[in-house]
């Protein structure tokens, strides 16, 4: 059986840090996935700006799950040798927050382009992942919108391709993508590094909206389930809510928001988000212990 660390990218929570670190300690979380801070992408930080929040980070208890990095969030035909200094420096930054593990992506192609750019996708990626593990570190894949790695197939590509590579399931990601969020689980579950807890579902109108945990499509608690019985591991389930607008947030037509419920701010959708999960969590006999969700 499965036991289940709980983070969060806490920017939904609040722009600073300290907004952050207190939404992670009144919701019982003692793992963030840092993405931004004040506003800035992590990788703007300077390593004296990295070191404080290090240093803030283990006075509160809590540690860098993983490094909410955009590495990969990059067009395949655009050069990559610059790019390849932002993967550097996200190498970096994850040493100086403590972090084994950095999330990133398979860049964005067209969809009429993916089987001519997928030789330079995966050329890409060998080389980042390659890089990663002369750090220590480990790269960890997320099904985005818009990359190469959207789709089931692209993933389970992806992950016999580049052995080194771990995977990162995202089911609303997969939902918006028209995409089959079981097919989803079953290739990426060998290789299964952590999840993403995002859910969606069409509204009356056709269009995807975000809602917490359980109340979409996702089938959270059936990927829970899934996991629970494929390992005895301990997994992180990051939580992503895109329940209101934060600073990472840009796209405002509707993706992101919930339908269903009016949250007067950040942090009010970012509480309900963890509840929604923790009631999850409960209902397939989960109790909270020292950190972790057991059975």
């Amino acid at each position: 059986m499965a036991r289940f660390v709980l983070s969060a990218f806490a920017d939904e929570a609040g722009s600073t840090l300290a907004e952050q670190i207190d939404a992670l300690l009144e919701n019982g979380i003692s793992y963030i996935e840092p993405r931004f801070v004040d506003g800035r992408g992590i990788l703007e930080l300077s390593d004296e700006e990295l070191r404080e929040m290090r240093s803030a980070l283990d006075e509160a208890g809590i540690t860098v799950g993983s490094l909410g990095s955009p590495i990969g969030k990059y067009p395949i035909d655009a050069p990559f040798d610059e790019h390849r200094t932002a993967v550097h420096r996200a190498l970096h930054a994850a040493q100086l927050l403590g972090t084994s593990r950095i999330r990133m992506f398979s860049f964005f192609v067209e969809p009429e382009a993916y089987t001519s750019a997928r030789e330079e996708v995966l050329r890409r990626l060998r080389i980042m992942v390659a890089d990663a593990e002369a750090f220590g570190i480990h790269m960890c894949h997320e099904n985005e919108s818009g990359i190469y790695g959207c789709h089931p197939a692209q993933v389970e590509d992806i992950l016999c391709e580049v052995p080194a590579l771990g995977g990162i399931l995202d089911p609303a990601n997969y939902i918006v993508n028209g995409a089959d969020v079981k097919e989803g689980l079953r290739v990426t579950l060998p290789r299964l590094s952590y999840l993403h807890i995002k859910d969606a579902v069409y509204n009356d109108e056709g269009k995807h909206i975000i809602v917490p945990a359980g109340e979409g499509d996702g089938d959270i608690a059936g990927l829970l389930r899934a996991v629970d019985k494929h390992t005895d591991d301990c997994i992180m389930l990051t939580l992503e809510p895109h329940l209101h607008l934060f600073d990472a947030y840009t796209a405002i037509d509707g993706h992101g928001l919930s339908g269903r419920h009016t949250f007067t701010s950040r942090r009010e959708a970012f509480d309900y988000a963890v509840e929604a999960l923790k009631k999850v969590l409960r209902e397939l006999g989960f109790r909270e212990e020292n950190g972790q969700w057991k059975k």
